[in-house]
């Protein structure tokens, strides 16, 4: 009876033994887990910090490049601008013709670096944030065609009045 008896209390010790190595191993696999957690999350803040920062000087570097080439603008520029008679497209024209080389330069170095940020903001994305890009100009055509279909009674035109965009 002793024997049996030891033989259970065995079992039995060797059973909470087991047990508790199991649960010990499973809280470890939590504890590694949420470890991996925090620090994707983490990482995701510092691209987040870096991304934001990145903005932040390609918006001003683009508003010291608009603002210099405001400044190159002459006054029959100016007037070409300011004419509410003209569509944009007629403005657009209009000024293209009248632009210095100076001024030419000065757009294609604009669009230059506006490209650059672009592709290096792209570069810098997580897949998680493309996704959502994606699914945010999905909703936007969307949007659009709807308004297109409601707003040309479905003829497919542009409904504009002639005057550009």
């Amino acid at each position: 009876m002793k024997r049996q008896l030891k033989y259970v209390l065995t079992g039995i010790a060797a059973m909470l033994i087991s047990t508790g190595t199991v649960i010990a191993q499973n809280q470890e696999q939590v504890q590694t887990q949420n470890q991996e957690q925090l620090k994707a999350q983490n990482q995701e803040q510092v691209q987040t910090q870096n991304q934001e920062q990145l903005k932040a000087q390609n918006q001003e570097q683009v508003q010291a490049m608009r603002q210099e080439f405001r400044a190159s603008l002459t006054e029959e520029q100016k007037a070409i601008l300011q004419n509410q008679e003209m569509t944009r497209e007629q403005k657009r024209q209009a000024l293209m013709e009248c632009f210095s080389e100076e001024q030419l330069s000065m757009l294609q170095q604009n669009k230059e670096v506006r490209e650059q940020n672009r592709e290096m903001v792209k570069g810098n994305l997580t897949e998680a944030q493309k996704e959502q890009i994606r699914n945010n100009w999905r909703e936007q055509s969307k949007e659009t065609q709807k308004a297109n279909m409601a707003g040309s009674g479905g003829s497919g035109g542009s409904g504009g009045n002639g005057k550009g965009r």
